[in-house]
C-alpha cells in the first residue's frame, strides 16, 4: 500500500484559542492555498454535515465556527464565491437546520448564501452501469470542500468524508441507496463526486448516532485530501476496521483514494495532547439489533426506532419491523408479536404511523401497548 503524497493533519484544540483562528491554522499547515483553484472567481462549495436541526454540541452536526474558519481562510485569499451546500436527511428540513445550527446567521455574517439541495432539480449520472442522481448544483462547483464529523452511524456504524456527499443528491435518491444496501451506492456516490478537500469535524461527535444526543470529547480538526484515507483512519478512532465499514474499501477498489495503513507517519500532529483514544459505539446497539427486522430502511426511521428502544425497560417485549421492502414484500410468517415502524409498515396489524415517525412517538405507542397488553 502506498504512502499518500499528503498526509493526515490533525490539530487539537485546548480551548486556548477559537475555532475560527484553529480551523485557520489547520489550513495554513496543509497548504491549501497551493491546490485552491487559480481563478479568484471560481466557485467553492463547504458541504458540512447538517444531517438534523439540532446544535454541534449535541454531536451530530458540523460545528458552524470551522465553517466560519474556512471562510475567513478563502475571503483573505481573495476568494469571494463561496457557498455553503448541504441537505438534511429524510424527513427533516435544511432550512430549520441551517437555522438552528447557527448557519443562518454565519451567512449573513460573511455575506456567504446557503443552498438547499433539497429544493434542487436533479440529473442522473451512469458510470460503468451503474446511475445515481445527483443534484443539479454539482454540476456548477469548481472546488468542494467536505466539512463531516467522525462520528457514529446506527447502521452503517461509521459516517464521515464519504457517506456526507448523501447530502449533494435529492431524498428520492437517498431512499433508493438504502433499498440498493448504502455501501455500495456510498461508493459509487463517491466514484462520481471528487472531493477536493476535508476539514473533519472531531471536537465532540457522537461515537454512536448520526443525529447526536451523546456526545464524546474529542477536541480534534482533521484535515486531508484524500476522502479514503481519512475515513479509513477515522474509523480506526471509533473502533472499527476498514472490514467493519464496507462502502470505505469498495471506495478504494473504486480508485477514489487509499485506506491508512495504520502508520502514524500518515498523521501529523499538530500541539498534540496524547491520541484521541477509542470511541466505541453504545454496547447496547448491538443487543437491540438483535430485535429488528430491517429492510431497505431510511436511517432517520431506523435511528429513531434505536433511540426509542434505548429509552423503555423493556424493548425486548416485542419484535420491530421496519423498511421500505415491507410496503409490498412479503411480510415475515410468525409476526404476532411484531410491531411495525413508520408508513412503510402499515401493514402490520400494529405498527407506528409517520414517515418517519419520532422517536417520542414510538416510545409512547409502545407504552400504551405494554399497558394494553
Amino acid at each position: 500500500m502506498s504512502r499518500p503524497e499528503r498526509p493526515i493533519i490533525s490539530i487539537y484544540h485546548d480551548g486556548s484559542r477559537s475555532l475560527e483562528e484553529l480551523t485557520e491554522q489547520l489550513l495554513e499547515t496543509s497548504g491549501l492555498e497551493e491546490i485552491l483553484p487559480s481563478n479568484r472567481e471560481s466557485l467553492i462549495a463547504i458541504k458540512p454535515n447538517l444531517v438534523v436541526a439540532r446544535p454541534a454540541y449535541e454531536g451530530g452536526t458540523t460545528h458552524p465556527e470551522i465553517v466560519a474558519g474556512i471562510i475567513r481562510y478563502l475571503a483573505r485569499r481573495d476568494y469571494r464565491n463561496i457557498m455553503i451546500v448541504e441537505g438534511s436527511w429524510v424527513g427533516d428540513s435544511t432550512s430549520q437546520a441551517f437555522r438552528v445550527c447557527g448557519y443562518e446567521k454565519l451567512s449573513k455574517e460573511y455575506t456567504v448564501p446557503l443552498f438547499d439541495t433539497q429544493k434542487d432539480s436533479s440529473f442522473t449520472q451512469d458510470v460503468d452501469g451503474y446511475s445515481v442522481s445527483l443534484c443539479s448544483i454539482t454540476e456548477s462547483i469548481d472546488f468542494l470542500i467536505n466539512v463531516p464529523l467522525l462520528k457514529g452511524h446506527c447502521q452503517t456504524r461509521y459516517t464521515g468524508a464519504l457517506k456526507n456527499l448523501k447530502g449533494l443528491i435529492p431524498d428520492s435518491e437517498k431512499r433508493r441507496f438504502h433499498s440498493r444496501g448504502l455501501h455500495e451506492p456510498i461508493a459509487r456516490l463517491n466514484q462520481m463526486l471528487h472531493q477536493d478537500c476535508i476539514v473533519m469535524d472531531a471536537i465532540c461527535p457522537d461515537p454512536t448516532f448520526e443525529e447526536g444526543g451523546d456526545p464524546s470529547d474529542m477536541n480534534r480538526i482533521l484535515f486531508a485530501t484524500d476522502s479514503v484515507l481519512i475515513d479509513s483512519y477515522g474509523a480506526s478512532v471509533i473502533g472499527y476496521t476498514d472490514e467493519d465499514i464496507p462502502y470505505i474499501g469498495r471506495s478504494e477498489e473504486l480508485h477514489v483514494g487509499s485506506l491508512w495503513d495504520g502508520s502514524r507517519d500518515s498523521v501529523l500532529e499538530i500541539n498534540d495532547h496524547g491520541e484521541a483514544g477509542n470511541y466505541r459505539q453504545d454496547e447496547r446497539l448491538s443487543e437491540l439489533e438483535t430485535l429488528i427486522d430491517e429492510k431497505e430502511a431510511c436511517s432517520s426511521c431506523y435511528a429513531a426506532l434505536i433511540s426509542a428502544l434505548r429509552q423503555i425497560e423493556e424493548p425486548e417485549a416485542h419484535r420491530y419491523a421496519i423498511g421500505r421492502f415491507f410496503r409490498t414484500g412479503q411480510l415475515p410468517a410468525d409476526r404476532s408479536n411484531m410491531v411495525g415502524i413508520g408508513v412503510c409498515t402499515q401493514r402490520f396489524s400494529t405498527s407506528v404511523a409517520g414517515c418517519p415517525p419520532s422517536s417520542q412517538d414510538i416510545v409512547e405507542f409502545l407504552k400504551q401497548l405494554s399497558r394494553k397488553g
